[in-house]
């Protein structure tokens, strides 16, 4: 039965602790917290190809059609079809049936080329990055207008052509058309506008393989491509959960769809394996919640590794991605949700417009557990119903779940992906009156048993971490000290801006000391950086101090800790914050692990190895092995950036020649030291 009455915190809580041991025999995770106040992308949808050129079985029929678009009992709720701009115009009929079937299901139609007309290319070496083709850029214009011609036609036909893009894999094209990043780049900003000239279609970028950045970075480099591109589209093909996160295309101002994919195999008759299925929804979620997709595209939706089996039903695959594809729908709104409550379980939440949360639950472990989910700003619950596909269920309905105020608990068993859709008022919970015991003046936090008084480690919750400046924090999959996330700070317009840790009053006093510790890493700029861990504070003047805590420098792409064991808090300090900051830099940069500690607390962080100018093989001595090293490495590529680091001599922040020269004269005793290092804003 529903609670629609408030009841006591204790008769709840004793009720909930009974009803637990009675149904759930595993233990119970942390509260999983939803914010529907704290948005991030739009969802466009989700989808999968139809090429019925590529495949013995043909098109769809209209019952797999059907399956595929429709969103009743046993249907995926697809809302997105890929389909494939021939380089035979003769074939372009072939996309028309399936798209017009999907376009009246209510679906978003786009298209991807895989290679020129055969007028228009030239032979490739059949390597990966050669191409079983490549564009004879003789005939660029020509392409442009083939891929235009295509749109029209589509549109002649009554279907609306959402977007095309440049090329499909032009960075895997053993068996298609290879491009370079400079010969797309160049491509988009000359003829992109032409491709679309005339039509309401959008323009994709080319589609990566694995979403490698040097496609996407030429073009954001450019202003004209840059300009002319709408949307951004990528596969993920062997992406791990950390390249998913590109803050320049996320903030570029456009869309990023994930077009192709097919996970964890493409081995026949895979597509019912259990629990490999779950890979769909991990998948799902990565890109969703890491890499902020907007949309997330499967390949073939008919296959024997498909969304749909070659017989038309849905794959264990294809109810993995409907535990998204039904409840998640074009227009809703991805909020926060604590991602990971426990090891191995990984939660999204979505808002619409009919006041509804959507929240998606993929628990991959080998155990169960008994999670309590709650809405964070109150939110008045009428109705949780939930779906549910593990080994024994395939989308399984349980209606009315319990739930009390604005929150409620659910059983994810092991290996399990369920999906609650959550139904409120409009109205907020009237919170309980606060108890004597909570009046009372707020006492001074101890320390546990590391003698830490906070570690924030950010996994799954950015703590009481804000903003500083113009900065914008978010979590962050793409790099971590520890655990799997960490804190981004970007679009910081100034060095000071960055991310900052209110201190509290109470547990950390003015004149005393203490240990903190953070670690910090940057991907982007020069090969070096400097990082600030500093404490900002009101002094008995009634002005804003700032004072250095600790500070390191990081090479580019390594982390590096700030640490200072034994600080004092200045006598007069009042309002105290932490924060992070460098010298000049705007970088995007990370933090993780922070930890506030008892003094003379040594806490373990980001290895500082020492580099030498001039050691480029690291072995603590400057000579003839390090001159013929870095003689190999300018040729053929620096393998990290430590030894590019060591190797840049000259001080110009750059690899060339003229470290070879200043090296050379050093060994021959020409120079005593090298020059200065130049300082990069």
């Amino acid at each position: 039965m529903k609670h629609s009455l408030r009841i006591t915190a204790a008769i709840s809580a004793a009720a909930m602790m009974l009803s637990l041991a009675a149904v759930f025999p595993a233990h119970a995770a942390d509260v999983c917290q939803i914010d529907t106040s704290s948005t991030h992308q739009t969802i466009r949808g989700f989808g999968g190809i139809n090429l019925p050129e590529w495949i013995s079985q043909g098109d769809m029929t209209d019952a797999q059609r059907q399956k595929a678009f429709g969103n009743g009992a046993d249907e995926l709720g697809l809302t997105i079809l890929r389909i494939y701009c021939s380089d035979d115009s003769n074939a372009w009929k072939n996309a028309v049936p399936t798209a017009k079937y999907a376009q009246k299901m209510g679906a978003t139609i786009f298209a991807t080329p895989w290679n020129p007309p055969a007028s228009m290319r030239i032979n490739g070496n059949g390597t990966i990055t050669g191409g079983k083709y490549q564009l004879d850029k003789s005939k660029s214009a020509q392409y442009a207008a083939h891929l235009n011609s295509f749109v029209k036609y589509i549109e002649s036909q009554g279907i609306n052509l959402y977007s095309i893009s440049v090329q499909n894999e032009p960075d895997y094209a053993a068996e298609w058309t290879y491009w370079s990043p400079e010969e797309l780049t160049t491509f988009i900003a000359n003829y992109g506008k032409a491709v679309t000239a005339g039509t309401n279609a959008k323009l994709m970028s080319p589609e990566s393989f694995q979403y490698r950045k040097d496609i996407y970075n030429a073009i954001l480099a450019n202003p004209q491509a840059s300009a002319n591109v709408d949307l951004y589209g990528t596969h993920f093909y062997g992406t791990p959960r950390e390249w998913m996160d590109f803050p320049a295309l996320e903030n570029s101002g456009k869309e990023i769809w994930m077009t192709e994919v097919y996970v964890p195999d493409s081995h026949a008759d895979s597509a019912d394996l259990w629990p490999d299925a779950i890979d769909v929804s991990k998948n799902i979620h990565n890109g969703v919640v890491v890499g902020n997709l907007n949309a997330y595209v499967w390949w073939y939706i008919r296959r024997s590794y498909g969304l749909l089996k070659e017989n038309g039903e849905i794959s264990k695959r294809g109810y993995c991605m409907a535990q998204y594809s039904k409840f998640v729908r074009p227009g809703d709104v991805r909020v926060d949700a604590t991602e990971s409550p426990e090891k191995d379980v990984y939660v999204s939440a979505y808002k619409n417009s009919k006041g509804q949360v959507t929240v998606v639950a993929v628990n991959d472990s080998n155990n169960g557990y008994a999670q309590q989910f709650s809405l964070a700003k109150g939110e008045n619950i009428t109705d949780v119903d939930r779906w549910r596909t593990s080994s024994s269920e395939n989308i399984a309905l349980t209606e009315n779940l319990e739930y009390t105020g604005s929150s409620f608990w659910a059983q994810l068993p092991a290996k399990s992906v369920s999906t609650f859709v959550i139904t409120t008022d409009g109205s907020t919970v009237t919170p309980e009156q606060p108890t004597e015991e909570e009046t009372q003046p707020a006492t001074e936090t101890q320390p546990d048993e590391n003698g830490y008084y906070f570690h924030d480690t950010f996994e799954g919750d950015v703590s009481d971490w804000t903003a500083r400046g113009s900065a914008t924090l978010t979590l962050s999959g793409r790099t971590a000290y520890e655990g799997k996330e960490s804190l981004l700070a970007m679009d910081r317009t100034s060095a000071w801006h960055g991310s900052a840790k209110p201190l509290d009053a109470n547990t950390f006093k003015a004149g005393s000391t203490y240990s903190f510790s953070t670690n910090a890493m940057y991907f982007d700029g020069a090969n070096t950086d400097t990082f600030y861990l500093k404490l900002q504070y009101k002094g008995s003047d009634g002005e804003t101090h700032y004072a250095s805590v600790a500070e390191g420098t990081a090479i580019k792409g390594e982390w590096v800790q700030l640490a200072n064991e034994n600080y004092t808090i200045p006598a007069d300090a009042s309002e105290m914050m932490l924060y992070v900051e460098t010298p000049k830099s705007t970088n995007n940069f990370y933090i993780d692990d922070v930890i506030g500690a008892k003094a003379g607390t040594k806490i373990k962080g980001a290895e500082s190895i020492p580099f030498t100018r001039g050691d480029v093989n690291s072995d603590g001595i400057v000579n003839i092995y390090d001159l013929l090293l870095a003689k190999k490495y300018l040729l053929n590529g620096f393998p990290q950036t430590r030894s590019a680091v060591t190797a840049d001599v000259s001080g110009n922040n750059t690899n060339d020649v003229s470290d070879i020269v200043v090296l050379t004269k050093f060994l021959h005793g020409n120079i005593k030291q090298f020059p200065e290092q130049q300082e990069v804003s």
